[in-house]
């Protein structure tokens, strides 16, 4: 029985192979054939199309500039300038009807004039004839209308003489209503212009617009389209083949929005010479009606689907039966090839398949003597040569297990010695792959780590077992990254970790030691060096304060004495007795100072009251104005007012504030804000604070900023801000910094509130 080719594979690509050798010419003459067709169509189209419009605009350009001949002669007819000659006279009822005569035999020659008028400059009807039903009637004297308020006369009105004005399309409107039927009109004008006895006046002509709106008709029918005519303005009129009319009122070109771009319309209304274009679905053809550059001037177009291009080549069923008829051939020929010639190739898939499951006693037979037949001779072959390299392959194996077992012993051995040796280590021993996952951890290590040792061998991340893991890998790795060893002490609860890390083929190895002890001892070793330090640098302090107190307690005595003499003088300035007793104070305030200072050594001890802490902070703002003034910086305080009192020596509370606005000041070289606020109270504390926007400090500096005679200033003493923290300490109240670089310095004080009001 035949063997059925399968579908895939070879059989797959000599399908394709015919397929394609059938479908690509015949696809690429269609398509040559489907261009060349289209392009001839629309090339052809174009040309009608452009014929088409060029004829019709002709057309109606020629009828217009007769009326308009006619026009412009009967505005200089001699019956017109007696009538005119006439107004107002015994014989202007005769001059009249001359008048009248010359309007109606006009108006007789061409059926398309309904309406022909003489009006005054101020747009009164003067003479007026009128065709209806085909009957040339002369409207009597009083049926004359004013048209004063009619668009089209301001408008011809303002048409220098000898000019024709053309008016847009639109509805006649007679005594305030529109005629029915709807009548579209288009009105012709031309000025008639006065002389010295004759009055100026308009000739106007009411056109019938059926016989432009005839022609757009005629073109849409003939080329099974849409014709439109605009005007300048922007309005059009549309007509579709074998449609109703659509209306007699010209709309706004926004309309056509929805069939055409907007790009598209524009260029349709700028049109000055006959134009054809092609845009996405049209094929248009338009072309001017009247002057270019008239500003009342038409246009007429007519659109054309391409789709309908398309539409008339589809019909060439001949040529996709054809087509139709060269893919049944091909698809069956090729499936008889198939048939004829991969039986033998599927045969020999199927056994491959069986030697690749491990079947290598398979075997092909293929009658012939062609090159299919020499193939599965070799296939035969190859299966038998298989089948001895897979025996001999068992045998190595054999032995290959033998020996692996012999060596996996001895590993076991080893292995079995090195973990009891880790076991007992003194130090804690863990191993963590590079997948962060603990492989091995001793006694030791669980005891100082302080992990569940079943559990962190079970999770498949060490860091979730032991935190700190996460930071102290990244750093480890980028060490040895780097080529050098890394070690590193780890705080814990209650004790201090050395641990050192090395890298080997599958992680990394760290090696964990209690160093608490020792880090202890070293700890208060340093403590202790430290206060001795700070001792030796009291006792100095203490010495240079008597000494400066001495050396300043004199003068400041003497100054003190002379302030009080200038204050029993008369007829001192206004301001001065302020001034002096403000001096006065001042060198009170020195002279506690001094005391202080003298005492710095031993604790101040302060005479307290209840003080308001906005007169404490207005009398040093006073101090520091000037200073603060020619530093550019501005002083500020919120909340001061409505404070409760404090508790404190107002004399040192004075000076810890005047400390704080000179560091303030100092911070800000290029000026900026100095900002004191008082804003909670809680627990019998007032909270308040002095901030700046000066150049801040960073961390380390800021933890040694209340050191005696640490200072960042070149001329500093560095005892302002340890006297700040003396005066704090004594009076019971805190203290403490928040700065960063670039963002200024605010101290945070805490003080005890007054329990009398």
């Amino acid at each position: 029985m035949p063997t059925w080719p399968r579908l895939g594979g070879l059989t797959r690509r000599i399908y394709l192979a015919f397929l394609v050798a059938a479908v690509l010419p015949t696809a690429v003459a269609g398509i040559i054939g489907v261009y060349f067709s289209v392009d001839a169509l629309r090339g052809e189209t174009l040309a009608g199309l452009k014929q088409e419009v060029s004829l019709r605009g002709e057309g109606i350009d020629s009828f217009l500039q007769q009326i308009s001949a006619q026009l412009l002669a009967l505005s200089s007819a001699p019956e017109l300038d007696a009538f005119r000659d006439a107004i107002g006279s015994d014989n202007e009822t005769s001059a009249r009807a001359s008048t009248e005569v010359a309007l109606a035999r006009l108006s007789g020659i061409y059926q398309y004039l309904y309406q022909i008028r003489y009006l005054s400059a101020e747009g009164q009807e003067q003479v007026r004839v009128d065709r209806i039903d085909g009957q040339v009637r002369v409207t009597p004297p009083d049926r004359l209308q004013d048209k004063s308020d009619r668009y089209y006369v301001r408008d011809a009105l303002t048409t220098p003489p000898g000019r024709i004005y053309i008016s847009p399309l639109d509805l006649n409107v007679e005594f305030g209503h529109t005629e029915t039927p709807e009548r579209p009109v288009i009105r012709l004008g031309t000025v008639v212009p006065g002389t010295a006895t004759r009055a100026p006046g308009l000739l106007i002509v009411n056109l019938h617009a059926d016989v432009l709106l005839g022609q757009i008709q005629q073109m849409a029918d003939a080329r099974r389209g849409t014709a439109f005519l605009f005007d300048r303005a922007g309005h059009y009129l549309a007509r579709a083949a074998g449609e109703a009319s659509q209306g007699m009122r010209m709309r706004p070109v926004a309309d056509l929005a929805a069939q055409f771009d907007a790009a598209l319309v524009e260029r349709m209304l700028a049109a000055q010479r006959i134009t054809t274009l092609a845009a996405g679905e049209w094929i248009l053809a338009v072309a001017p009606v009247g002057a270019a550059g008239d500003a009342s001037q038409w246009a007429v177009a007519l659109a054309f689907p391409e789709r309908s291009l398309f539409e008339r080549v589809l019909n060439l069923y001949l040529l996709y039966a054809v087509l139709l008829l060269a893919l049944a051939v091909t698809a069956i020929g090729g499936f008889v090839i198939s048939r004829r010639l991969l039986g033998p190739m599927d045969a020999l898939s199927q056994e491959t398949e069986a030697i690749a499951a491990g079947d290598f006693s398979r075997r092909v037979t293929i009658p012939g003597n062609d090159e299919i037949s020499a193939l599965g001779a070799r296939f035969n072959a190859m299966a038998a040569r298989l089948q001895r390299l897979y025996d001999s392959l068992e045998r190595q194996r054999d032995g290959l297990e033998r020996e692996v077992k012999a060596r996996t012993r001895d590993l076991e051995q080893e292995r079995a010695f090195l973990a009891t040796l880790i076991q007992h280590l003194g130090d804690g021993v863990l191993a963590v792959d590079r997948s962060g996952r603990l492989r091995l951890a001793n006694a030791q290590a669980v005891k100082l780590l302080r992990v569940d040792a079943p559990r962190a061998a079970e999770h498949p991340a060490f860091a979730d077992v032991w935190p700190p893991w996460t930071a102290l890998a990244a750093r480890a790795t980028e060490a040895l990254e780097a080529g050098r060893g890394w070690r590193e002490d780890v705080v814990a609860p209650g004790q201090v970790l050395a641990m050192t890390v090395t890298a080997y083929a599958e992680g990394v190895l760290l090696v964990v030691r209690d160093v608490s002890v020792e880090r202890q001892l070293a700890d208060e070793r340093r403590e202790l060096d430290r206060h001795m330090f700070q001792m030796e640098k009291l006792i100095s302090f203490g010495e240079l304060s008597m000494g400066l107190a001495h050396e300043i307690g004199n003068p400041l005595a003497g100054m003190k004495a002379v302030a009080q003499a200038l204050l029993y003088e008369e007829d001192l300035p206004t301001g001065v007795p302020e001034a002096l007793s403000r001096l006065e104070a001042e060198i009170d305030r020195l002279a506690g100072f001094l005391k202080s200072f003298r005492g710095f050594a031993a604790a101040p001890v302060p005479v307290t009251r209840a003080c308001a802490l906005a007169e404490v902070v207005e009398d040093v703002c006073f101090w520091v104005r000037k200073e603060a003034r020619s530093a550019g910086v501005r002083v500020e305080w919120l909340g001061l007012d409505t404070a409760p009192p404090v508790q404190a020596d107002p004399q040192q509370l004075k000076q810890l504030l005047l400390n704080l606005f000179i560091n303030a000041l100092h911070a800000m070289p290029e000026g900026g804000t100095l900002r004191i606020t008082a804003d909670d109270v809680a627990d019998g504390m007032l909270h308040f604070h002095v901030s700046d926007t000066g150049v801040g400090m960073p961390s380390e500096i800021v933890n040694q900023v209340f050191e005696p005679f640490f200072t960042t200033r070149e001329t500093g003493t560095g005892l302002g801000l340890s006297i700040v923290r003396k005066i704090t300490q004594v009076h019971g109240a805190l203290v403490h910094i928040d700065s960063a670089p670039g963002h200024g310095t605010t101290f945070h004080l805490t003080w005890p509130l007054s329990e009398t009001p």
